[in-house]
């Protein structure tokens, strides 16, 4: 018969028990302090990171992304870059540098923007009652093979570029992608441009039957940057144009109106000013009014401003007006305003 642990065995096992805690407590909270304020970046906080997944971004209703996830991508950017032979058109990329470190901070927050985008749209899509099924993403697959000629060319380039399997590419690019096409066909359905046509159908109403000057209602109510002008686009071939209003100028006559067209940024009433043929090319000058429609990046941005986010990586922040991550370090912040007029010979900035 066994005999029942005294007290003090009890004891025992209970300060070890609590010490066990204790031991994870700190390496956790050390943890912490190396990923979420110093940005330790070493062989064992690799490993710690593919083990524990620590969050880098939460999304109320949506999810949350790893810091592991958000580091994967950054050496599959960095991998990209440095897989490139930029030497042919004069031009490096080097991330070692203090300059490129911050640029590849650049990188990094334009992940983190486009990873909590894929969340959203993934909830806001299956809110619809939208789903994404292997078959779906291997009909995706199967196309990118065809550019590459077989599967295997296919995953040579993922590896080679980015550091990919096939898989990866199923997660980070085919899958987001289809949830978000789905998506904004939706959209199409949901959404409603009624005051928008209602202003269109009145500036017509305005440069036709009321023989207003095309000119000044441009400049009094068109939505585009040309009303500054009013409304004149200048000289533009029909590639120039976005293709309904191509179309239309090249079928129209000097000094014709044309009716509302719609296209998918907006509607658009043009006038054509002038023809002419310069190096054997046929050009139109036209002028426009515009009224710009509620596009699925509009929308959206929208949808986006409900989800909470918090971000926990240093030295970044959201702004919930924006709907996006920024910098919180003026020095990071100085950096991206000043980086198009000292970035000439790298083409990671692009």
């Amino acid at each position: 018969m066994s005999k029942k642990p005294n007290q003090n065995e009890r004891m025992k096992f209970y300060v070890i028990i609590a010490a066990i805690f204790v031991v994870i407590f700190a390496f956790l909270a050390l943890v912490s302090l190396g990923i979420y304020k110093y940005d330790w970046q070493n062989r064992f906080m690799k490993a710690v990171e593919t083990v524990i997944p620590f969050p880098a971004v939460h999304i109320k209703g949506a999810g949350t992304i790893s810091v592991r996830e958000i580091k994967g991508d950054i050496e599959a950017v960095r991998k990209f870059y440095e897989s490139q032979n930029f030497d042919q058109i004069g031009m490096r990329v080097d991330f070692s540098t203090d300059q490129g470190k911050k640029r590849l901070k650049l990188k990094e927050k334009d992940i983190l923007n486009k990873l909590i985008e894929n969340k959203v749209i993934e909830k806001l899509a299956k809110a619809r009652e939208i789903s994404i099924n292997d078959a779906t993403i291997d009909e995706e697959i199967d196309r990118s093979i065809d550019q590459y000629g077989n599967r295997q060319n296919l995953m040579s380039e993922l590896n080679r570029l980015y550091g990919w399997t096939l898989e990866d590419f199923k997660k980070k690019v085919v899958g987001p992608e289809l949830y978000a096409e789905k998506l904004a066909d939706a959209f199409v359905n949901e959404v409603d441009n009624a005051p928008q046509e209602k202003k269109i159908k009145s500036l017509y109403e305005r440069v036709t039957s009321k023989k207003e000057d095309f000119a000044k209602v441009a400049s009094e109510a068109s939505e585009g940057q040309s009303s500054a002008n009013g409304g004149d686009l200048g000289w533009s071939t029909k590639e120039q144009l976005i293709s309904e209003v191509g179309d239309k100028a090249f079928s129209m006559k000097t000094g014709q109106v044309s009716e509302v067209i719609s296209s998918p940024l907006g509607f658009h009433i043009i006038k054509l000013e002038d023809i002419k043929t310069d190096n054997g090319e046929n050009m139109v000058h036209l002028r426009q009014i515009f009224v710009k429609k509620i596009t699925f990046s509009d929308w959206l941005k929208e949808q986006m401003k409900k989800y909470p986010v918090t971000v926990f990586l240093r030295g970044y922040q959201w702004n919930s007006s924006e709907a996006a991550v920024e910098f919180s370090d003026p020095e990071m912040q100085q950096f991206e305003q000043t980086l198009p007029a000292n970035s000439e010979g790298d083409p990671s900035i692009f």
